[in-house]
């Protein structure tokens, strides 16, 4: 690096910026006009800055979100008359502190009185225990902070005196921010010293008059950019800030409320020493300021943290370019949006490049005021969050010395004002040599004090791996500190428990069966099956399979109604050997042939009034073959199938509108019985008699594996009636007469239960929700059950029905899906593949015992969902990506925030949208079409079509879509509503916007 461009590096932003205007300047032969004295005149227009203050202040005139505090310190002995007489003088200098607001025609204007006297209450401590006249006052200086200000009766400014004992005093000063910023604060400490000094030996102020007033200055920012210079700075920032994402929404620890109260706190940390040198040398490297390199680091953790690679930050900006305001009073800060795109960059030194192009180019156009940009890119105002960024980065030298008054030693104290303007600042303050100190200051609205500790650690972390490796891929750097990647990894997961004793579901039953014959295994209306029965016609059915060559990995379709039948099926293909595939009677006949065709099912298990039309399988029918079935010997054939074949697939919706079907092992439904046994049946079983377990679910719904899961350990399956189902006080009913011990059900449908009385009367002992999320409002009356625990569950098909589970009374104060059951793993993964921190949302991958096989004749599927597992030591051992985002709680339970695509749950109905799109478009008179689940109001949760008319066709009519969609979908997955529209919205990159 040459001299000069060392000496280029080592300028500040701003100084940059000034540099860059005088050889602008010098290059177009034009500077900006002169601020010229006022007129005598009685009021002034405000500045750009004052004015969107004066804005926050009608909407909120008790806010104390715009005050600035300052205090001293003053040890020694004390000329209060001379305190008095340094800030009159201030005062009469400066007549912005003088101000007071009104308005003419409807437009605020500033006044400036004449003459101003300052009152300076004393508040005398001296008399309370040196301990508690500290604590006291602090909190005395925090409530003065956070007094609001009545700018239409003035003054804008106010100072208190605390004496603390006789030789200590503090001064504290209150401006409010429309008349005043930080440089400010500095002017006014430096003139209270020198006044002091002055008044204290009786001589007059030895400071020279104002070649200015702030009021010039706000009429001359006004008429200069009201001409070609405002129009020259908005073209450039119109171009930089094209297409600026709305909101940058960082992981909260609450939702953000919908309007912003700047309620806040600060949490303050050291950076170490060695990252302060390493940062140094590469900004040098790179030619860029520390402002620049650490605004890069910064840029690079919100662009993990916010898992979003364009970034925008605002800096504040003195916007004190010119000598004759310098020594002001006033607010001239301007704050500059910092957008930079680190999408594909090639690793730290390239992100340092980009940050200083952006630095560079925004310090270049510091004079447009924030205000008048907002005006005009109109990004839409909303009162929940600040207009263009939310997050702020501020890079300080060493703040202000000791000041020099006669007699007094004196100290600027920092003070705590409790407030925030934006979701989060980070403030960077150099304090010379190696020594770098950073502050936090964040919306308490949003974050907790935890959160910000942990983030701490998050930025230090990935700074240490950014100085190490800068020419690594920004999201290949380590960010979590070591301990925390060992919670979230491994402690997190160590959920090892004795596998099954058993090598099939088959065995599993048998030996049950063995144990209990008599006990009642399944009920249906008027019809039961005890376990002994149940094992007879199990083997019965088995011989008649084999005889079908069913063996070891076959598919057996399975369509049976809500009947003791079912069960029959169920366990006589496992016995067989086979594997079965649920096919509900109720599919439109198109899709029963799909799944027939697609799983190649070679037999067919069905009833005679089910065996339907065009189905070209060797059919079994368990009423019309009963009495060849029962001439079959009932001797349990010999095992064949393994823990590793396939007990049963199930088809889920598919995104291009082609169904898949999930094929799961043995040793993954043992898994799960045995799991759901430790957590739910082991505590009811005490009781000794067979607990009343509900089978809620299809059988071409995962969650009935769950419910059948009851057949190995000796319990009585009660069959939920298909009409009873869907009447929440029919389904109550039908609970109670049937002395349910443990009902599965959505959360949607257990709503309505409680809704109709469900803890009203006798409740069962155990509720299993799952298949939706629960909202905080069920959560809360699940947690107040006196006598009935509720577990909530949350799992994939594609990972045997239940991966994790909650004990709703664990976790009483709000929804989680708890933590992993035995022998399964969960990882919340960022986008770029590694462990989210704690808190952070990325999307759930889950491995261990519960991942299935994969996906029925579908291989390039298979291969994208069910990846390598880079956590564990098995190199043959899989994740599966759920595509559910999720979060770590800082207690270990996972918290669920949503779809990363558009799969959607409706009453526990998983439903893909581009299949019922696909269904749509497939109708002639469809051109475009987009659905998406809506719910206009709380518990009003539907599909609703939208859809762009084929050219040269008539809009169809909903009579014929649904017609039209019924034919190949399942009644749940046909929209309620449908809309026609010119065109679909669309995003930048012109994908189709669904939250539109």
């Amino acid at each position: 690096m040459t001299d000069l461009a060392k000496r280029i590096a080592d300028l500040s932003p701003e100084q940059r910026a000034l540099l860059t205007q005088r050889l602008r300047e010098k290059r177009d032969g034009v500077r900006p006009a002169a601020i010229a004295p006022r007129e005598d005149r009685e009021t002034w227009p405000l500045s750009f800055a004052q004015q969107r203050l004066w804005f926050l202040q009608q909407w909120d005139p008790e806010s104390a979100a715009y005050t600035i505090p300052a205090a001293i310190r003053l040890v020694g002995s004390l000329d209060a008359a001379a305190v008095r007489a340094a800030l009159a003088d201030i005062v009469r200098r400066h007549g912005v502190l003088r101000m007071r607001l009104g308005t003419v025609r409807g437009e605020p204007v500033q006044t400036v009185v004449p003459e101003q006297d300052l009152a300076l209450p004393v508040v005398d401590l001296r008399d309370r225990p040196p301990a508690e006249r500290r604590a006291e006052a602090e909190r005395l200086a925090q409530e003065e902070a956070r007094r609001p200000f009545d700018l239409k009766q003035g003054p804008p400014v106010r100072a208190t005196l605390l004496a603390l004992a006789e030789d200590e005093h503090v001064v504290l000063f209150t401006l409010h921010h429309i008349v005043a910023d930080g440089w400010s604060v500095g002017v006014l400490l430096r003139e209270f010293a020198a006044g002091y000094a002055a008044a204290l030996t009786g001589q007059p102020s030895p400071l020279p008059p104002l070649p200015l007033q702030y009021a010039d200055y706000a009429a001359w920012q006004r008429a200069w950019l009201a001409g070609e210079e405002g129009e020259r700075q908005l073209g450039y920032w119109r171009e930089r800030l094209a297409g600026v994402p709305p909101v940058l929404e960082l992981p909260a620890d609450r939702a953000r409320p919908a309007v912003m109260s700047y309620a806040g706190a600060h949490e303050s940390f050291v950076v170490p020493a060695e990252l302060v040198r390493g940062m140094r040398a590469l900004g040098e490297a790179e030619g860029a300021t520390p402002f620049m390199t650490w605004l890069a680091a910064f840029q690079a953790l919100l662009a993990r943290y916010a898992g979003r690679d364009d970034v925008v930050v605002g800096t504040p900006v003195a916007n004190r370019s010119r000598s004759e305001i310098e020594g002001l009073i006033g607010l001239f800060v301007n704050t500059l949006v910092l957008r930079t795109d680190l999408a594909d960059a090639a690793g730290f030194r390239d992100a340092i490049g980009r940050a200083r192009e952006t630095a560079v180019g925004a310090f270049a156009h510091p004079d447009l005021p924030f205000e008048m940009l907002v005006d005009e890119l109109a990004p839409g105002r909303d009162l929940s969050h600040p207009p263009l960024f939310q997050v702020m980065f501020d890079y300080q030298g060493a703040p202000l010395g000791g000041l020099s008054l006669p007699g007094v030693r004196a100290e600027v104290l920092e003070t705590e004002t409790a407030t925030a303007k934006v979701d989060l600042l980070l403030m960077l303050v150099d304090e010379g040599g190696d020594r770098l100190r950073g502050v936090w200051e964040y919306n308490t609205d949003l974050f907790d004090r935890d959160r910000m500790a942990r983030l701490t650690q998050l930025f230090l972390t990935l700074v240490r791996g950014l100085v190490a490796e800068p020419e690594r891929p920004l999201g290949e750097v380590p960010w979590l500190p070591t301990d925390e990647r060992r919670r979230v990894v491994e402690e997190w997961n160590r959920t090892a428990a004795p596998p099954s004793p058993h090598r099939t579901m088959a065995e599993a039953f048998a030996a049950q069966a063995a144990r209990t014959p008599d006990a009642p295994a399944i009920a249906a209306g008027a019809g039961t099956l005890t376990y002994g029965e149940l094992e007879r016609r199990a083997n019965q059915l088995a011989h008649a399979l084999r005889k079908k060559g069913v063996g070891p990995g076959t598919l057996v379709g399975l369509r049976v109604d809500r009947s003791v039948e079912l069960a029959v099926g169920v366990v006589g293909i496992w016995k067989a050997g086979g594997a079965y595939v649920p096919i509900d009677p109720a599919y439109p006949a198109e899709r029963q042939r799909f799944v027939l065709e697609d799983s190649q099912a070679s037999v067919l298990v069905t009833l005679e009034r089910l065996e339907g039309e065009g189905i070209e399988v060797d059919a079994l029918c368990l009423d019309r073959d009963r009495p060849s079935l029962e001439a079959e010997t009932a001797t349990p054939l010999p095992v064949t199938a393994g823990p590793d074949d396939p007990a049963y697939v199930i088809y889920t919706s598919g995104s291009t509108g082609r169904p898949k079907g999930v094929a799961i092992r043995h040793r993954s439904a043992l898994n799960l019985a045995d799991a759901l046994a430790r957590e739910i049946y082991a505590p009811l079983e005490a009781q000794g008699a067979p607990l009343r377990v509900s089978l809620n679910a299809p059988l071409a719904f995962d969650a009935s594996v769950q419910q059948l899961t009851a057949l190995l350990r000796g319990h009585t399956l009660q069959v939920v009636p298909h009409e009873v189902r869907l009447d929440a006080r029919g389904l109550l009913a039908w609970v109670r007469e049937r002395q349910v011990d443990v009902l599965d059900c959505v959360p949607s449908q257990l709503s309505q239960l409680v809704a109709a009385g469900l803890f009203d009367g006798p409740a069962p002992a155990a509720l299993i929700p799952g298949g939706e999320a629960i909202d905080d409002a069920l959560w809360g009356v699940l947690a107040a059950a006196p006598a009935t625990e509720s577990y909530n569950v949350y799992g994939p098909t594609e990972c045997t029905v239940d991966a994790t589970l909650a004990r709703v009374k664990a976790w009483p104060a709000a929804p989680t899906i708890g933590r992993p059951l035995a022998n399964v793993r969960a990882y919340v993964v960022d986008r770029f593949g590694g462990p989210s921190p704690i808190g952070v949302p990325g999307e759930l991958h889950l491995g261990g015992a519960g991942v299935g096989i994969g996906y029925v004749g579908r291989p390039e599927l298979t291969a994208e969902v069910f990846v390598p597992d880079p956590f564990g030591d098995d190199a043959a051992a899989r994740l599966y990506r759920t595509g559910d985002v999720v979060r770590w709680r800082s207690d270990g339970a996972l918290e669920f925030l949503g779809r990363a695509d558009a799969q959607v749950k409706l009453r526990g109905f998983r439903i893909e949208l581009g299949e019922i799109e696909a269904g749509l478009t497939a109708h002639p008179g469809v051109g475009e079409a987009v659905v998406a689940l809506r719910e206009d109001t709380p518990g009003d949760t539907r599909l609703v079509g939208y859809l762009v008319p084929a050219e040269d066709w008539a809009t169809p009519n909903v009579t014929e879509l649904r017609q039209h969609l019924l034919a190949t979908l399942p009644e749940y997955m046909v929209p309620s509503m449908f809309v026609t529209l010119a065109d679909l919205p669309r995003m930048p990159n012109g994908k189709v916007d669904r939250r539109a």
